[in-house]
């Protein structure tokens, strides 16, 4: 992509305005290409869903398609806009699936991942209502990451995850499901946790080929471990002991390729990637207006706002760079504060930067992931997404207008 500088912001800033995103299409591209590399290097039957949650801006979900990756939705909003792109292949996942995008998912052919018993009644009662019907279908398990101290790396250091089956009750519906003649095609073992640490991965797989052997699932096409892996870091993060792609796939196939049942059945891997591969792909570009001094505290005032960038509100200052029109050597520290009426709107806190005049740039990055499907309207119009194309900028996404804003109501 073309290098970045303060000339090529003040021509963007003319054309489409600040604030804006800046998407690297084959930063993407690359990323995704390089963890399924990294997996093909020992076993060549891996593919990749591409989890929209993490951020479902058509043009990057676009260059998936192109590259032969699925799409992973968990909502009947990501699973029709999968479509509206062109997926054919989509793994649908998530707790919550309504009866009217259940049987379409599963008439278009979908690899349809059952959360809880609710599902594994709506099929049974589909079957019944369509005996000719060929269904197959794939079965989420509960995995424990608590361990004999009590800690748990579970997302929030939750004791319990709520999603899948848990091994007292897969049993009767694996029974369930093989008596109406549904074949299970998919075993489905992603559990979200907080530090995204290898070993996790060592006991997901160890419990998914458990299950695989105690059930004699040997109809398994898909052994998905799903996603929350590390990756795509920006630019000058320190990765001191970061795993990396190499590090989760030598995992997973140590595992799997020195066990029985998964040599005789030979299922394709299935890796299920979101912040590993767009956090890097998308930086954020906001326009000082002013400085204002407040008691002892140097603000520097943006167009851009913090739900923009860190929609979750974390306290980490995030990676950023300057671009300024004049540079002077001063420092100072101060706080990078938003456009927003809220006190709260504190994009960056207590951090020393150049002295910063009005038209100066600031360029955030690492917000590729649960930034840009985060961010409400809120006070402000939504920004556009820019990428290049053919040499020159285009936008992935226009500014937000008022006529978007009105058009779902009635008034």
């Amino acid at each position: 992509m073309e290098p970045i500088n303060y000339a090529l912001l003040k021509g963007l800033d003319e054309q489409f305005g600040t604030p804006f995103y800046l998407m690297d299409a084959e930063k993407y591209r690359s990323n995704i290409n390089n963890f399924l590399a990294a997996f093909k290097k020992r076993y060549e039957k891996v593919v990749a869903g591409y989890s929209f949650k993490t951020n479902y801006v058509p043009a990057l979900c676009k260059i998936a398609l192109e590259e032969g990756v699925l799409a992973e939705v968990v909502s009947e909003m990501e699973y029709e806009l999968a479509h509206k792109i062109g997926f054919e292949k989509v793994i649908f996942n998530g707790p919550i699936k309504r009866p009217a995008i259940f049987e379409k998912a599963l008439e278009h052919g979908a690899i349809i991942n059952l959360d809880s018993e609710y599902e594994v009644e709506m099929i049974c009662e589909y079957a019944k209502k369509h005996p000719d019907a060929d269904l197959q279908v794939g079965i989420r398990i509960n995995i424990n990451l608590t361990d004999e101290h009590g800690n748990s790396t579970i997302q929030c250091g939750l004791r319990f995850g709520r999603f899948g089956f848990p091994s007292d009750i897969i049993g009767r519906n694996i029974d369930r499901l093989h008596e109406v003649g549904i074949k299970i095609i998919s075993l489905h073992g992603h559990t979200s946790t907080s530090d995204r640490a290898v070993l996790n991965y060592k006991i997901i797989t160890q419990h998914m080929l458990k299950v695989c052997e105690q059930y004699e699932l040997n109809e398994i096409e898909l052994f998905d471990i799903g996603g929350g892996y590390f990756g795509a870091a920006p630019e000058g993060m320190d990765l001191t002991g970061k795993p990396t792609y190499e590090d989760y796939a030598n995992c997973v196939l140590d595992e799997t390729l020195t066990n029985e049942w998964f040599n005789h059945v030979k299922p394709t891997i299935v890796i299920e990637p979101g912040s590993s591969v767009v956090s890097n792909v998308f930086s954020y570009y906001t326009k000082v207006y002013q400085n204002k001094k407040v008691g002892k505290v140097n603000f520097v005032m943006v167009d851009g706002t913090v739900f923009d960038v860190k929609p979750t509100m974390h306290a980490n200052n995030l990676p950023h760079k300057v671009y300024r029109a004049s540079e002077n050597q001063e420092q100072y520290v101060c706080d990078v504060v938003g456009s927003t009426c809220m006190e709260k709107d504190v994009i960056l806190k207590d951090i020393s930067l150049p002295k910063l005049e009005a038209g100066d740039f600031i360029q955030f990055d690492g917000v590729g992931a649960y930034t840009i499907c985060l961010t409400p309207t809120f006070i402000n119009f939504l920004e556009p997404i820019l990428m290049q194309k053919n040499g020159t900028f285009v936008e992935a996404r226009r500014r937000q207008t008022v006529e978007d804003i009105v058009g779902i109501y009635n008034f």
